[in-house]
């Protein structure tokens, strides 16, 4: 079930997004690594590219996908 996207925009403001494959890091938290397309995805919504992301705050990103 998603969640509204005010929620996950509080969420996302909680963590650092960092790119892996370009020069790319948003955000202040803990991090969340992988692909630029990866993180897109994951902050809209999309639980299609979850298993790509790494890092400490990925469980909360997970929580807004």
């Amino acid at each position: 079930m998603p969640i509204n996207c005010e929620t996950r925009e509080e969420l996302v403001a909680r963590i650092r997004l960092t790119a892996t494959d370009t020069d790319l890091s948003i955000g202040d938290g803990l991090e969340v690594s992988g692909t630029a397309l990866s993180l897109l995805l994951a902050i809209s919504g999309r639980r299609v590219a979850l298993d790509e992301l790494d890092g400490p705050g990925t469980p909360t990103l997970t929580m807004a996908a």
